[in-house]
């Protein structure tokens, strides 16, 4: 970013991003590479049965200051069709310690080694890596058109590593949440994410590591965040003593009035205005 806040490209956009530095960790990073269709192409692609051209382009996180340098680094969507490493326990070897399980290099970040294993272990070489990425961004695009809003995390999720199993879930729930510990907050060591609180961290580190330590009372599902567990606990209150709060039109039971206003925006736009709901919750989103 120049004095004036704007963006500065010695020799154009490609190649400024060809030359920046990558973020060490994505919360690090202060602009997102994304894989979309440019607005002109988008809105002409509905009357032309041809897939639009796809690029990559810039967005910044947060508004930067005049005479700050930009970390790149990519959104989920583009981590997905890039099929970017995934780091799992075996990668974690302690704070700021990760290490490759192929060749057992040694990094501070994750960012870095999860480069150092899509290059398949090879020294980082901006113009080799890059050429991979485009390479396999045509490669896993050109099967179909690429649709933002059909690209999920799960779907990445899906392809993912299963993490290496240990004999006690709760010692490395414990173990994970205090090395993610930093001045900025608590960071999952797993993908980056940045929590203020070291409970929300911890709640975090379930989705990877599948520990699910609560039970239902009722049914003895299990349950690994405690605020799916009330819902799912409510559900069964609603079914059991009445069905007050169910839909009309479909009958699915809803625990609370105001989810089942929700349910009807979400669901049943059309037969909003011509079904009974108290007008004390036509403001809850």
């Amino acid at each position: 970013m120049d004095a004036c806040g704007q963006l500065t490209a010695r020799g154009g956009p490609a190649r400024a991003v060809r030359l920046a530095r990558l973020a060490p960790a994505p919360p690090h990073a202060s602009a997102l590479l994304c894989l979309e269709r440019p607005l002109a192409a988008s809105s002409a692609s509905s009357a032309s049965p041809a897939s639009p051209a796809l690029r990559l382009s810039l967005r910044l996180t947060a508004d930067a200051p005049p005479l700050h340098e930009l970390l790149l680094w990519f959104d989920e969507q583009t981590l997905a069709h890039l099929d970017m490493p995934f780091l799992t326990l075996r990668n974690i070897t302690g704070k700021k310690n990760y290490t490759c399980h192929i060749c057992d290099a040694e990094f501070e970040q994750p960012n870095p080694l999860k480069i150092h294993m899509f290059l398949s272990c090879r020294t980082f070489e901006p113009d080799v890596f890059w050429e991979r990425c485009i390479s396999q961004l045509r490669s896993s695009t050109s099967s179909a058109a690429f649709n933002p809003s059909s690209v999920s995390l799960p779907l990445r999720l899906g392809t993912l590593p299963p993490v290496t199993p240990v004999t006690d879930p709760a010692q490395l729930e414990s173990l994970a949440a205090a090395w993610g510990r930093s001045r900025d907050g608590h960071v999952c060591l797993y993908c980056g994410k940045l929590y203020s609180r070291k409970y929300g961290l911890k709640i975090h580190i379930r989705t990877h590591t599948g520990y699910k330590p609560l039970r239902c009372k009722h049914c003895l599902r299990a349950f690994g965040d405690p605020s799916n567990l009330n819902k799912h606990v409510r559900l069964h209150a609603s079914t059991s003593n009445s069905t007050e709060h169910s839909c009309a039109l479909c009958h699915k039971p809803l625990a609370r009035r105001r989810d089942l206003l929700r349910h009807l925006r979400a669901h049943h736009p059309q037969h909003l205005s011509s079904l009974s709901v108290s007008d004390e919750y036509i403001d809850i989103v």
